[in-house]
């Protein structure tokens, strides 16, 4: 598929203008609310490998500058270090010395944690979930550009009708016109078929402009610009024959991604409830330093004869939760009501998903049957039509029986074509019940 100059086509079909097909795969492509899930699906793998970051060797360095303007001082019992103070009193000396300086590294390496355990498996399922959520977004939008497709379609197959009607209308008016300037039809008549034609004309009008706008959300849900030039491909009248397969697809409703991220959620909440409960486990960790450290009265630590001491050490650190207020047990009760609730949430959507399946399912079948009846009301008003024509070009049959029989085809073909449609968007309402709208264009 090509975009550019303003007009999207398709590359290498060989049809004029855009099929469904073509039309989805353009979507799936451009569509914002698509991307948007993309991004997520990144944001949450990021996040997985930040959560497996923090279980790896954490090391970086430090260093202190330190200048005493006053050396801090420190008492000691008198008598200690000058012999002439009185043993019961108090010395106040200063330690140190006014600048220091001092830089190292820091390891720090996590040895256990249960947290740490159950938030790698729920990173790994929060990534999952957001690719059902991805994937469920793509069948919302394959649903809709199929629904919008198909609402085009419908309203081009009215335009159709009325053209079609125009065409008979614009020869019946050269007849009666021709019959009026020789004095074999009355005025009356001809102005007759002069309003109709009008008519039929101004509702040929109408229909551009709600093609117009209906091909402008088709492109607005396929993400493309709607000042983009869009021609959808014929409607291929043997489409039925797929329709009618729909019925014997599998009802297997677990393919349903709806389903599938509300079991996910729940899997989540379960891990959740794993990772407040880890809070009673202990934690351990190992660390160590190693530092080097420079002490003088003056700032001379650049000077190469400048003493440095080394110092470094190694331990573990262990935390040992014995009791927080029952924090934990409520945080635990609140995260079970909410796997409850999210439960009930499933049973619904379960029900809720079996009942659209059964209502598809009849809906498909009521829409082939009328389908079929539509189809011989058509070929009986088309041969009504003609019979009834031809009856008024031999001067048995009145103009309002031409005209009532024109308007009993229009309506007959109208009603064919939106059965049509009513056929294909059936399919989807099916399609989208089994979670297998990916088919609609198979």
């Amino acid at each position: 598929m090509l975009l550019f100059g303003g007009m999207v086509r398709a590359q290498g079909t060989g049809v004029d203008g855009f099929t469904l097909k073509e039309c989805i795969e353009l979507g799936l492509k451009n569509n914002a609310e698509i991307k948007k899930s993309i991004l997520e699906e990144q944001e949450a793998e990021y996040l997985r490998k930040e959560i497996i970051g923090s279980g790896l060797p954490q090391l970086e360095a430090y260093g202190n500058y330190n200048n005493f303007i006053d050396v801090y001082p420190q008492a000691i019992p008198g008598g200690i270090l000058d012999p002439n103070s009185d043993p019961n009193g108090v010395d106040v000396i200063a330690f140190g010395v006014p600048q220091s300086l001092k830089g190292g590294f820091k390891l720090n390496q996590l040895v256990f944690s249960q947290s740490y355990l159950i938030g790698l498996k729920a990173a790994k399922t929060s990534e999952e979930f957001y690719q059902l959520v991805t994937n469920m977004t793509s069948e919302d939008i394959i649903y809709d550009i199929a629904l919008n497709y198909y609402g085009v379609i419908a309203t081009e197959l009215q335009m159709l009708n009325l053209e079609a009607n125009h065409d008979k209308l614009v020869k019946l008016e050269g007849i009666i016109k021709s019959q009026y300037e020789n004095d074999l039809a009355r005025k009356v008549d001809y102005n007759r078929v002069k309003v109709n034609l009008t008519s039929l004309e101004t509702e040929i009008d109408n229909l551009e402009t709600l093609i117009e706008q209906r091909s402008n959300y088709l492109k607005l849900v396929m993400g493309i610009p709607v000042t983009t030039e869009l021609e959808l491909a014929a409607y291929d009248f043997d489409e039925k024959t797929s329709s009618e397969q729909v019925l014997v697809s599998d009802p297997d409703l677990g393919g349903r991604y709806d389903l599938q991220v509300l079991d996910k959620q729940q899997e989540l909440q379960s891990l959740n409830i794993k990772n407040i409960k880890s809070g009673y486990y202990p934690t351990i960790a190992a660390f160590a330093d190693l530092n080097y450290n420079a002490f003088s009265n003056s700032f001379d630590f650049l000077s190469s004869s400048h003493q440095w001491y080394r110092g470094s050490l190694v331990g573990i650190q262990l935390n040992i939760p014995i009791f927080d207020g029952n924090q934990r047990k409520y945080k635990v009760a609140q995260a079970k009501v909410q796997s409850e609730k999210l439960r009930h949430d499933q049973y619904l959507a379960e029900q809720n998903a079996q009942a659209a399946y059964l209502n598809a399912f009849k809906k498909m079948k009521n829409s082939l049957k009328s389908l079929e009846a539509q189809q011989s009301n058509l070929v009986l008003s088309e041969t009504i039509f003609d019979e009834t024509s031809q009856l008024y070009r031999e001067g048995l049959s009145p103009l309002t029986d031409v005209l009532d029989s024109e308007t009993s085809l229009r309506e007959a073909r109208a009603a064919y074509f939106n059965q049509i449609i009513n056929v294909k968007t059936a399919e989807a309402d099916l399609y989208q019940s089994t979670g297998q709208i990916e088919k609609i264009a198979q």
